[in-house]
C-alpha cells in the first residue's frame, strides 16, 4: 500500500483552507429548575375541596435547552435553539407527543439585515406579549396565572371538545425579526405553515428605550377545516400597549388585547369577542426584592358552549389578580411567593374552559351550578436557573 504524502505546501494550504471554514461556533446549555408547595380552592369535580400540592411554580416553568451560533464571516451567524419542558416534581416531560416541546428552530442572523428561523417557535405577537406586554413576561405556567397565554393560541387545534390546545407556540412557522438598535426600534412577522390544525399570521413592531416600551401586534389563526357553507373560522387578536420605568425601580404596565373567535363548527352564528384590559406594576425594594401585582379585566360577550361554539348574548366578566414577592437568594436562585384569584361572572360562569383550567377538573357547564364564583389559591416556591 502506497503511502500519501502531503508536501509542506500542500499541508499549509489545507490546514487555511480548513481554518476558512472552521470559524468560531459555540452551544450553551441553559434552563431552570423550579417547584412549589401551592393552596388551591375549588378544586377535583362538582364545587371541589381546597388542595395542598407540591408541583410546578407558577411563574416559572422548569425547562432545559441548547442554544449555538457560528460565525459564518461578514457579520452572519447561524444559529439554532432547541428547548423542553419538564415537570420538577414527577420528572416526566410537560407535553406527551413533543420531546423539543417548547421551541426547536434554525435559522440565520444577518445583522442588521435582520434574523430568520424556521421550526416551532413563538410567533411574531407572542414575541411582543413576552418582551413588553405582559408584566410577567406571560412565562407562567397555565391560565390561572397567565390568562392572555389563552389568546396566543391556535383554538382550531382540537382538543377533545372545546378546540384548545393550550400552547401558545407555533410548529412549521417562519419568522423574521429586524432591529434598529440605535432609535430603540424592532419589528417582526412570522407565518405558520398548515400542519393539520391551520395556518397562522403573525406581526409586530416595537420601541424600547431605558424608559418606555411600547409595542403592538396582530394574529390570525385560520381553522384547518372549510365550512360546508365555505367559511373559513378565523380567530384574530390585536394587542397594543407597553410599560414605563420610573426612578429605575418602578415599572407600570398598561396594555389591551381585543381577540375575536368564529364558531369551529357552526355554519352560522355570532363570534366570541374579548377585550382584556392589563395593568400592572413591578417594584424593586431592594436590589434582591421584587414586588408585583396585576390586574387582568377580561369583557367577553357571546361566549362559547362546551361544544365550543359562541352562543348569542351569553356576556360575562374575568377578573384575574395576582401579587407576588421575588426574593433573590443570588443572580441564579431565588424564592417567590404569590397569591392569585380568578372571578368568574354572568356568562363566564358557564364557560367551560375556564373552569376546567382552574380546577383541574372537567366543568362542561362551568362552576354556576356549583354555588361559588371564584377560584383562589396562594404559593411558596423556588426557582434556580443556569
Amino acid at each position: 500500500m502506497k503511502k500519501l504524502i502531503l508536501a509542506p505546501v500542500a499541508l499549509a494550504a489545507l490546514t487555511a483552507s480548513m481554518g476558512a471554514f472552521a470559524q468560531t461556533s459555540s452551544v450553551t446549555l441553559y434552563g431552570q429548575v423550579a417547584a412549589a408547595i401551592e393552596y388551591k380552592d375549588h378544586q377535583g369535580a362538582g364545587a371541589g375541596g381546597n388542595q395542598w400540592s407540591l408541583g410546578n411554580n407558577e411563574f416559572y416553568v422548569s425547562h432545559f435547552g441548547l442554544r449555538g451560533s457560528e460565525d459564518l464571516g461578514g457579520g452572519m451567524k447561524a444559529i439554532f435553539r432547541l428547548e423542553s419542558g419538564f415537570n420538577t416534581d414527577t420528572g416526566t416531560n410537560t407535553t406527551a407527543t413533543k420531546f423539543w416541546n417548547r421551541q426547536s428552530f434554525v435559522g440565520l442572523d444577518m445583522g442588521q439585515a435582520g434574523t430568520v428561523t424556521l421550526g416551532r417557535q413563538f410567533s411574531a405577537a407572542v414575541d411582543r406579549v413576552v418582551r413588553t406586554l405582559d408584566p410577567y413576561n406571560a412565562g407562567g405556567q397555565g391560565l390561572i396565572t397567565t390568562p392572555i397565554a389563552l389568546f396566543g393560541v391556535n383554538r382550531f387545534a382540537a382538543n377533545g371538545t372545546t378546540y384548545i390546545a393550550n400552547d401558545n407556540r407555533t410548529d412549521d412557522a417562519v419568522k423574521y425579526r429586524v432591529s434598529l438598535p440605535s432609535l430603540g426600534l424592532e419589528a417582526g412577522a412570522s407565518y405558520g405553515y398548515d400542519d393539520g390544525a391551520g395556518r397562522s399570521y403573525s406581526a409586530d413592531v416595537a420601541q424600547t428605550t431605558k424608559e418606555y416600551a411600547i409595542g403592538a401586534a396582530y394574529q390570525k389563526y385560520e381553522s384547518p377545516t372549510q365550512l360546508s357553507n365555505g367559511a373559513v373560522p378565523k380567530a384574530t387578536t390585536f394587542l397594543i400597549g407597553g410599560n414605563v420605568t420610573f426612578g429605575g425601580t418602578f415599572k407600570v404596565y398598561l396594555s389591551y388585547v381585543d381577540n375575536k373567535l368564529d364558531s369551529a363548527t357552526a355554519l352560522t352564528g355570532p363570534s366570541t369577542h374579548n377585550k382584556i384590559t392589563i395593568l400592572g406594576a413591578r417594584y424593586t425594594v431592594a436590589p434582591n426584592i421584587d414586588l408585583s401585582a396585576t390586574w387582568y379585566g377580561d369583557k367577553g360577550t357571546d361566549l362559547r358552549n362546551p361544544l365550543g361554539n359562541a352562543t348569542a348574548g351569553r356576556d360575562g366578566k374575568k377578573n384575574t389578580y395576582i401579587a407576588a414577592v421575588d426574593y433573590y437568594l443570588s443572580k441564579r436562585s431565588l424564592i417567590n411567593v404569590a397569591y392569585f384569584r380568578n372571578d368568574l361572572k354572568d356568562g363566564y360562569a358557564l364557560d367551560a374552559t375556564s373552569a376546567t383550567a382552574l380546577s383541574g377538573a372537567t366543568h362542561a357547564g362551568g362552576i354556576a351550578p356549583f354555588g361559588f364564583s371564584a377560584f383562589s389559591g396562594f404559593m411558596v416556591g423556588i426557582r434556580h436557573a443556569f
